[in-house]
């Protein structure tokens, strides 16, 4: 059906106002990136050479799993028990999933599911490691369940402002589409925030555990490269944006980390 011009005017006047009232942010506000630090990411994308990885056996796969679980437990359990945002047990149910696709994702209650594809995609345990950590960042944040509140505020939200801007006569399907938008927008306009700060603990975590921060920041900069072919892309682009802000700011909470600046675990 072709919405009318009027009605495709309320639409936008709709998501318009849920963008203004979308309410998300974290405990870790990062600064402002000068644009020359924004460039010297782009440049490092489109110049970064990868060698692709040899695929690995299924024992191999298990034991880059088991081997990075191990080195990261117990400094993300002890990262948790200092800064994470509510009270929480600090151990994670992490499991590794037969599946080709690039991907990795966190759910519930400290739970984590790691794809055999995305350990067969990466050079070294290290790039591994961040991922797992990234992952395990995102419970320590209370991101799943602020996410899960986002979605419906953002879907009451959407309802109340769609109300208004159909005015009194609205149908329930007007009011179910903003309430369906509304919920979409909550959860979206989150997801840049919640990287930012899931990857400035992975950092902490990765750090303290003795990966290697160079082979661990291949992970970014290999997703802004696969999120560019489409025969690669996966859900894992959708929920885990790979932009050079994300590259710059690693390089720049790096270094306030390994000066002792942020997250002391010692």
């Amino acid at each position: 059906m072709i919405l009318s011009n009027k009605k495709n005017m309320k639409t936008l006047i709709l998501i318009s106002s849920l963008f203004l009232f979308s309410c998300a942010t974290v405990d870790f506000a990062v600064e402002e990136l000068p644009y020359e630090e924004i460039k010297e990411a782009q440049i490092l994308i489109r110049t970064t050479e990868f060698q692709k990885p040899t695929n690995k056996t299924t024992q191999e796969i298990e034991e880059y799993f088991n081997d990075v679980i191990e080195r990261l437990t117990p400094y993300a359990s002890k990262f948790c028990e200092i800064y994470a945002d509510n009270p929480l047990p600090c151990n994670w149910r992490i499991t590794l999933e037969n599946n080709e696709i690039f991907n990795a994702y966190a759910f519930g209650d400290n739970q984590i599911v790691i794809f055999s594809g995305l350990i067969n995609a990466v050079e070294s345990r290290d790039e591994l490691a961040f991922v797992v950590a990234h992952e395990m960042a995102h419970h320590i944040a209370n991101h799943i369940t602020e996410g899960r509140r986002n979605i419906i505020l953002g879907q009451l939200a959407g309802a109340t402002i769609g109300a208004l801007v159909y005015g009194s006569n609205a149908a329930s399907a007007d009011i179910q589409q903003a309430a369906d938008i509304g919920g979409l927008v909550g959860n979206l306009r989150y997801s840049r925030s919640q990287e930012n700060e899931a990857d400035l603990f992975s950092l902490a975590i990765l750090y303290h555990s003795g990966f290697d921060l160079d082979q661990a920041k291949f992970t970014l900069l290999r997703m802004a490269n696969l999120s560019k072919q489409k025969e690669k892309r996966s859900s894992f682009f959708d929920s885990h944006p790979s932009n050079p802000e994300r590259i710059a700011y690693f390089d720049k909470h790096r270094e306030l980390i390994e000066n002792g600046e942020l997250f002391i675990l010692d």
